[in-house]
C-alpha cells in the first residue's frame, strides 16, 4: 500500500521504489513455504496492478501501454526470483530433515552397538571371572611341579588375551566417541616401561624371545595417563613379541633425539610389513594380510588403540619397516617435562598397613562366580558367606556382622547399588562393586553410594585383596 496504494506521497508521486517490494518477498521466501510464498507474490501483484491502473505507484509510465509492460516484467521478475528462492528454500529443508532422520539413526544405531558391546562385554567377562579365581587357587593350594605350574600358566596367559580382546573392543568404541577419560599426571616413563616388560615377560618367555631393554634416555618424565600409557606400551611390545619368530629378540629403548623430547623404541626382527600396507596399519581391524590373522590371531585393534591414545597424549606413534620378514620398528616421541619429586615423610603405619583377614558377604546371581571367589578368598584366610539376591543377603546382613560387602552392580531382583544403599543406611560396612561393566558412570554410579572400589571382572587377585585391604583400613580409619 505504501508503494502502489496512494496514500503516501512517495507512491502518489510515483518514484522509482519497487524495489522496497524485493526484501518483502524474499523474506516470504526464506522463512515461509512455497505455497505461502506464491500467495503473497500474488497479493503483491493484485496491489501493483490496481495501484498502477489507478495511477500511483512506480510503474505509472507516459502510456498506459508502457505501464502496463514494467509492471508485468517487474512482477515477473519478482515472482520468479521468490518462487525460485523459496524452492530452493524448501529442498533444503527437506535435505535438511533427511540429514536428521539419518543422524537419528545413526545415532540409535550407534546407541544400539553400544548397548550390544557393553552387554556382550560383561557378559564374556562374568565367565572368566571363576576360572581366573579357580587357577588362583590352584597356584597357591595345588600346584606342586614345574609342570603343573606350566599348564596352569598357559591357561593364564589365554585368558588374559581374552579379557584384553574384549578391553579393546570397548577402547574402539570410548575412543570413536571421544569418551576415554584420561587421568594426566607426571609420569616416569623408564619405571612405566620396566613394568610393561615385566607383564610382558612370561609371554616372550613362552616363544624363548630374549627382550633388550635399553632405556639410555636422561629425560624421561612426561605428562601422561599411567594406565593409558602403559596400555600403548604393552600394546606395541606384545605387538613385537607376537610377530617375532620362536627364540628371536625384541629391544624396547629410549632416547632423548632432541632437546625436552623423549621417544620410545620398540624393534623387532620378525615378520615385517609389506610397503603397500604399512599406511593402514594403525587403522582398527587391519593386519598385514589374512594368512597372519589365521596364523598369528587376534583382531588387529592393538595398533589402533595406541596410536588413539598417542594422539590424546599429543605424542607421536610412526611405524617403520623395510619390508616382509626384515622386521618392524614402532617410535613414540613425546615432550617432557620436569621431575618435582611429590614424596612427603610417612610414618611407619603409612608404610606398612597390617593386612587384616575379615568377615566378607559376596553377592552375585552367578554361581561359579561364587564358588571360585569364596575359595579364593579363604585361600587369604577370610571367612565367606555367600548370598545370591539381595533378599536373603538383606536377611543374612541382620542376622551376622560383616566387615565388607562384595557385591556384583547386577543382581537379579535390584542392584548391587540398592543393595549398598539399603546396607549403609543401617550400618557403616564397607563395600567393593564387582560388574563386567566398567564406564565411568558405572564406577561413579558405585562410587555414590558408598563402595569403596568398582572392580571389573575378571578379578585380579591381587587387586582384589589390595582393594579388600584398603576397604578394611579406610572403615578403621
Amino acid at each position: 500500500e505504501a508503494v502502489f496504494g496512494g496514500w503516501f506521497s512517495i507512491s502518489a508521486k510515483n518514484y522509482p521504489i519497487a524495489f522496497i517490494c524485493g526484501p518483502v518477498l524474499i523474506w516470504l521466501a526464506f522463512r515461509m513455504s512455497q505455497r505461502e510464498t506464491a500467495t503473497g507474490t500474488f497479493i503483491l501483484s493484485a496491489i501493483a496492478i490496481w495501484g498502477t491502473l489507478h495511477n500511483f505507484g512506480p510503474f505509472v509510465m507516459e502510456t498506459e501501454n508502457q505501464s502496463l509492460l514494467i509492471l508485468q516484467t517487474a512482477t515477473a521478475v519478482l515472482a520468479i526470483t521468490a518462487l525460485a528462492l523459496a524452492a530452493g528454500m524448501a529442498e533444503r529443508r527437506r535435505a535438511e530433515e533427511a540429514l536428521t532422520k539419518e543422524k537419528s539413526l545413526v545415532e540409535a544405531a550407534n546407541q544400539t552397538k553400544d548397548n550390544f558391546l557393553a552387554m556382550l562385554s560383561h557378559e564374556l567377562r562374568t565367565p572368566l571371572t571363576p576360572v581366573v579365581a579357580a587357577l588362583e587357587t590352584l597356584s597357591k593350594q595345588w600346584a606342586r611341579n614345574d609342570e603343573e605350574k606350566s599348564v596352569l600358566e598357559m591357561i593364564r596367559r589365554n585368558v588374559d588375551v581374552e579379557t584384553r580382546l574384549i578391553d579393546d573392543l570397548l577402547d574402539v568404541t570410548r575412543i570413536s566417541k571421544g569418551k576415554l577419560d584420561l587421568k594426566f599426571a607426571t609420569l616416569d616413563v623408564h619405571k612405566a616401561v620396566l613394568n610393561v616388560v615385566e607383564i610382558c615377560r612370561s609371554e616372550a618367555a613362552a616363544k624363548r624371545i630374549r627382550v633388550n631393554v635399553a632405556l639410555r634416555a636422561v629425560d624421561h618424565y612426561v605428562t601422561a595417563d599411567e594406565a593409558r600409557f602403559q596400555q600403548m606400551i604393552w600394546n606395541l611390545l606384545k605387538n613385537a613379541i607376537k610377530f617375532s619368530r620362536e627364540a628371536g629378540q625384541v629391544t624396547i629403548s629410549s632416547a632423548n633425539e632432541s632437546p625436552h623430547q623423549l621417544t620410545i623404541t620398540v624393534q623387532d626382527k620378525g615378520v615385517g610389513i609389506s610397503p603397500n600396507l604399512i599406511g593402514r596399519i594403525f587403522d582398527p581391524f587391519e593386519q598385514a594380510s589374512r594368512s597372519l590373522r589365521q596364523r598369528f590371531g587376534g583382531l588387529g585393534l592393538g595398533l589402533a588403540i595406541s596410536k588413539s591414545l598417542a594422539q590424546a597424549h599429543n605424542a607421536a606413534l610412526v611405524a617403520k619397516s623395510d619390508g616382509v620378514d626384515y622386521g618392524s620398528t614402532f617410535s613414540v616421541t613425546m615432550g617432557t617435562v620436569a621431575f618435582h619429586s611429590q614424596t612427603q615423610a610417612l610414618s611407619e603405619s603409612d608404610l606398612r598397613i597390617s593386612r587384616r583377614v575379615c568377615r566378607i558377604l559376596l553377592v552375585d546371581d552367578h554361581a561359579d562366580t561364587c564358588e571360585a571367589l569364596k575359595r579364593l578368598l579363604a585361600t587369604h584366610g577370610h571367612t565367606v558367606t555367600v548370598r545370591h539376591d539381595m533378599r536373603s543377603a538383606l536377611e543374612t546382613a541382620q542376622n551376622d556382622q560383616f566387615d565388607l560387602l562384595i557385591c556384583d552392580v547386577g543382581l537379579p531382583d535390584t542392584s548391587g547399588v540398592e543393595l549398598m544403599r539399603r546396607l549403609r543406611g543401617n550400618s557403616s560396612i564397607r563395600g567393593i562393586a564387582i560388574s563386567g561393566f566398567g564406564t565411568m558412570g558405572d564406577i561413579e554410579k558405585s562410587v555414590a553410594v558408598g563402595f569403596s572400589e568398582h572392580l571389573v571382572k575378571p578379578l585380579n587377585a591381587e587387586r582384589l585383596e589390595a582393594a579388600i585391604q584398603t576397604a578394611i583400613a579406610a572403615g578403621q580409619s
